[in-house]
């Protein structure tokens, strides 16, 4: 999709529903907003201010879910033997031989 070509409105149009399709926990849509609609957010001679309130909180939603993601993987990385049952039981993949 060549964004170059759509209007104004519908870049406000796209930009709102990639944030609200983000809200249920996607962040990597909130990523693409970002990457597709940067531009449009800070051009010095034509930014979108509306774009530009979705491209930040895409942004800040994006960073957060990564920091949340790698605090669990972090923690669940380091503790799952002695979680014992538990950390196997919500693994997908139990890892075999000793700990």
């Amino acid at each position: 999709m060549d964004i170059t070509r759509i209007t104004r409105e519908q870049k406000i149009e796209i930009s709102r529903k990639y944030f609200l399709v983000g809200i249920p926990f996607l962040p990597w849509v909130w990523i693409i907003n970002v990457c597709w609609f940067w531009g449009d957010a800070w051009n010095k001679t034509n930014h979108i201010p509306e774009v530009r309130r979705y491209v930040i909180w895409s942004g800040i939603g994006a960073l957060l879910h990564l920091a949340i993601i790698t605090a669990w993987i972090a923690v669940y990385q380091s503790e799952r033997v002695r979680w014992g049952e538990l950390g196997d039981d919500i693994s997908l993949h139990v890892p075999y031989g000793s700990p």
